[in-house]
């Protein structure tokens, strides 16, 4: 018996692809170690999975888009190995339907992760998510049919098309092809055919059934068997360009909503399309291809060097056209000389004047407001915070807040906050906090996989300028859409509400990637970023209006702005501006993740007036990490984890780096101010297990949503908050 089970088909068939096809076991070892949570937990990528959401809710359709591209990808992959691996099993070719029997045996995997991925969303829904069983079992109906409809569609195309060893021998086209002289390649693929082939006893057959081998073995034309699976291969080819044209053909109906499938089922259509393209180059160029896949991607990398190929995405308002920019460090030192300073110096006052005057106040408490990046999570961690802090003050917050500096997700939040503010609109309204913990991610996925990899063809209009549709706009079109059209304006728009004092001035400050350096963006000029302590000019960033003159700066899209602070690598692109040399644009937090240092260089620049004119200076910092984590045990590692773990460490304790100069800058300043100033922390953390967190992205599961909302009743957190509520009573 085990002579037999280590001879049957389907044990054969995975033992070649251990042998021949890892690339292929590769796509499934990810889909099993994301479902399973071991890869990219901390992004969120696993309740993609596990929690799909399609037009804004968790259920059937959601699970059924999964289960007909997660079927998709498991034909993909029975046709990948089937053309590169069919012709080891002679027997297969004297079988009717070949294929059909072929796939059958190569079930292993794919059911295995079928099964396991049921079993991992039951867990996830019952015992994370706490859905009711009538929900669960709508979901998994939905999975299943999706999967069963899209085989069977799949199944019915083979089995009309493809040809058995009868239609074969009985044709004309084979009875010719007997004449020894006309077909030596084929006898000498047989040749190596023989030599290949692999030694298999038992398969299964269509009606679930055990066989011999042997049951087929007739003196069969062994020709005509080479021809059935070439002309199987063929038949599969077919398929895979017809999938290839039908994602392609989605694009055309990207703007529906109906056609924004779930990010996770995104995921699976890119990996077949991976693991087609693969196939099909192993198929065509057999030994050759690792050499011609080295060979073009050399000479896409010349190329695209050479001749300057490749999309720059640009950020939306600016006009493109004519000479470009000039972006040198004269142009650098130039826009941070003293007359600029001095120039926009004189301009803040002004607004410092306008905000005290309307405060109705001799001397007012300035509350200026600094948060964290961390995608949705911080996003939806500072409206609550807000909210909250509003209230105890009585609806006073934006009114005595001058300014907000911050980056990413959290900077998104704020100035959603400030727009519901400026618009007078009930800001303790559940509502908005629905609105801003919407997902994002299902639009975004679907346009990378289906415009940005192989073509733009659509076009839109902002600030009188024409771009291309691609993940970027599609990122500010649905977040707007949540936001019911909030912060969809040019940064003009706001231009003379901060200036007199109506709402809160609001600083963008993504870096340059070129240099380092902050882009400050504003609709006001801020060159007064680039003065020192000790009163020097120092050029730590660039005034994007003043660089931009030229380029229409005051019609840049106030979401692109935005976008450009919270460029999330690879997800959300990067934006490339119109200059010589072309600087590129990345997420703010890379230089300060909390926005805790341009709101103390605005402290230090107008020191003097804000002593004079305010009664206190409150910095009310909004964090969506834990500020002081506790050291864990250090746990074993294996070889890779040691290899990794120089890079890793440095990348996990940049954002502590950053912490401690923020406290550093921050106590330098209070030396100068005095009781003048003081800090008040809002953290987001979850005292009972830091491993459940909220995770990184834009697409947050019902139960994180709720714990960040949670959050804000941390005890360290009501602390804060009774600080504060005790602040704005005594004024």
């Amino acid at each position: 018996m085990l002579n037999a089970i280590i001879h049957s088909f389907p044990i054969k068939l995975l033992l070649v692809h251990v042998k021949h096809n890892q690339f292929l076991l590769f796509y499934w070892a990810i889909l099993f170690a994301t479902v399973d949570g071991r890869f990219g937990k901390a992004l969120g990528l696993p309740f993609l999975f596990l929690d799909p959401i399609y037009l804004g809710k968790v259920g059937f359709w959601g699970f059924l888009i999964i289960g007909v591209a997660l079927a998709g990808f498991s034909m993909a992959f029975n046709i990948t190995s089937y053309i590169l691996d069919g012709f080891r099993f002679p027997f297969l070719g004297t079988l009717p339907k070949p294929f059909s029997h072929y796939c059958l045996n190569n079930g292993l995997i794919p059911l295995a992760f079928l099964a396991f991925y049921i079993h991992r969303v039951i867990t996830f829904q019952l015992n994370v998510e706490l859905y009711e069983n009538t929900r669960i079992i709508f979901g998994l109906l939905g999975l299943l049919s999706g999967y069963v409809l899209m085989l069977s569609f799949l199944f019915l195309y083979f089995t009309r098309t493809n040809r058995d060893i009868q239609k074969v021998l009985s044709s004309k086209a084979v009875r010719i092809a007997k004449n020894p002289a006309k077909n030596y390649n084929a006898f000498e693929k047989l040749r190596r055919l023989k030599k290949k082939k692999v030694k298999v006893l038992y398969y299964f057959s269509l009606n679930l059934k055990i066989h011999s081998t042997r049951r087929y073995e007739r003196y069969y034309d062994r020709i005509a068997i080479l021809g059935i699976f070439k002309q199987n291969q063929r038949n599969a080819i077919v398929v895979e360009m017809l999938l290839l044209v039908v994602l392609i053909g989605l694009g055309v109906f990207q703007t529906s909503p109906l056609f924004q499938i779930p990010a996770a089922s995104s995921a699976i259509l890119l990996m077949t399309m991976i693991v087609m393209a693969t196939g099909a180059l192993s198929y065509w160029l057999r030994s050759w291809v690792v050499t011609t896949v080295i060979g073009l991607f050399i000479l896409a990398n010349i190329l695209t060097s050479e001749f300057n190929l490749g999309y720059e995405y640009p950020a939306y308002g600016l006009d493109y056209s004519g000479p470009k920019t000039e972006y040198s460090l004269e142009v650098v030192e130039d826009l941070a000389s003293p007359e600029a300073i001095d120039k926009s110096k004189a301009h803040w006052i002004q607004m410092l004047e306008n905000w005290k005057a309307k405060t109705g106040e001799v001397k007012p408490r300035m509350t200026l407001i600094a948060v964290s990046g961390g995608g949705q999570r911080s996003a939806l961690w500072t409206v609550n915070v807000l909210k909250h802090a509003d209230s105890v003050s009585k609806g006073n917050l934006m009114k005595e807040t001058f300014l907000i500096t911050g980056a990413s997700g959290g900077l998104i939040g704020a100035a959603f906050f400030r727009d519901l503010y400026w618009e007078k609109r009930d800001l303790q309204s559940e509502e908005h906090l629905d609105e801003i913990g919407q997902e994002l991610l299902n639009p975004l996925i679907f346009s990378l996989l289906i415009n940005d990899i192989f073509y733009k063809a659509k076009h839109f209009e902002s600030g009188g300028q024409v771009y291309k549709r691609e993940r970027g706009y599609e990122f500010e079109s649905n977040l707007s859409n949540n936001l019911e059209g909030q912060l969809d304006r040019p940064i003009s728009a706001y231009q003379k509400a901060e200036f007199n004092g109506e709402i809160p001035a609001l600083l963008v400050s993504p870096l340059i990637t070129n240099d380092g350096r902050k882009l400050n963006i504003s609709p006001q000029p801020v060159a007064f970023l680039n003065l020192g302590p000790n009163g020097e000019s120092i050029t730590q960033g660039v005034d994007f209006r003043a660089l931009m003159k030229g380029k229409q700066p005051d019609s840049l899209r106030f979401l692109t702005a935005l976008r450009m602070s919270a460029t999330f690598p690879y997800v959300t692109p990067t934006i490339t501006l119109p200059t010589d040399p072309p600087i590129q644009i990345a997420d703010a937090g890379i230089s300060d993740n909390y926005g805790v240092v341009d709101a103390l260089v605005f402290v230090n620049v107008f020191k003097e007036w804000i002593l004079e004119n305010t009664s206190e200076v409150v910095l009310l910092t909004i964090r969506d990490s834990d500020k002081n984590e506790a050291l864990g045990p250090v746990e074993s590692k294996n070889f890779l984890e040691r290899a990794l773990s120089p890079i890793r460490s440095a990348y996990q304790s940049w954002d502590k780096v950053q912490t401690i100069k923020n406290d550093q800058f921050f106590e330098l300043t209070k030396a100068g101010m005095g009781n003048h100033l003081r800090r008040l922390e809002f953290e987001y953390t979850n005292a009972d297990d830091a491993s459940d967190r909220a995770s990184l992205s834009w697409r947050l599961t019902e139960i994180e949503k709720q714990n960040i909302l949670n959050a804000i009743h941390q005890k360290k957190n009501q602390k804060v908050l009774y600080r504060y509520s005790k602040a704005v009573s005594i004024q």
